[in-house]
């Protein structure tokens, strides 16, 4: 029953980053930055962290999202994909990691360190694989201010779920 109940969670959680990311594709960006995407797609993935379903689970979903809303935007293998596959795996390896190794830090520190990792992996796939410039590098503040917004936004959701709706702790 438990491994059901954690396949089902598993799943909501994948179909709702992907929705999520589905929708976020349409939302425009306050400022103008070529590949720049608003992250709230990564809630489940904090959530799912926070919740504790394992790294591979986590990672599962961050791919997951990724392929499914990038079917449904038309995005697919485009450039934007490969930065938010790469993002993603890169937020959920550092998210699960930080969680696994500081017990007491907060869903707004273990978002934080997610959106830093995140973007970091997306500039340099950006630099070194799609523009192959080393000018991509002034885009990185701004993704970094944007992404600190969006893990404080992402952190409030997930808190707010947390307080709101028992969720059962899945362990390995």
């Amino acid at each position: 029953m438990v491994k059901t109940k954690k396949i089902s969670y598993i799943a909501i959680l994948t179909a709702l980053a992907s929705a999520v990311y589905y929708v976020e594709s349409f939302l425009p960006l306050p400022v103008a930055i070529p590949g720049a995407r608003w992250g709230f797609s990564n809630f489940p993935l904090l959530l799912s962290v926070v919740t504790d379903v394992g790294i591979a689970n986590t990672l599962y979903i961050a791919i997951l999202k990724t392929l499914l809303g990038s079917i449904l935007s038309g995005r697919f293998l485009s450039p934007m994909f490969w930065m938010g596959l790469g993002g993603a795996i890169a937020s959920a390896l550092a998210m699960s990691i930080s969680f696994k190794l500081m017990k007491k830090a907060s869903v707004l520190g273990i978002s934080e360190i997610g959106a830093f990792f995140s973007n970091t992996a997306q500039t340099l796939i950006a630099g070194l694989f799609i523009v192959k410039s080393k000018g991509i590098i002034w885009y990185y503040p701004y993704m970094l201010f944007f992404g600190v917004i969006t893990a404080f936004i992402n952190s409030a959701i997930v808190s707010t779920i947390l307080r709101s709706v028992k969720i059962d702790q899945f362990k390995n």
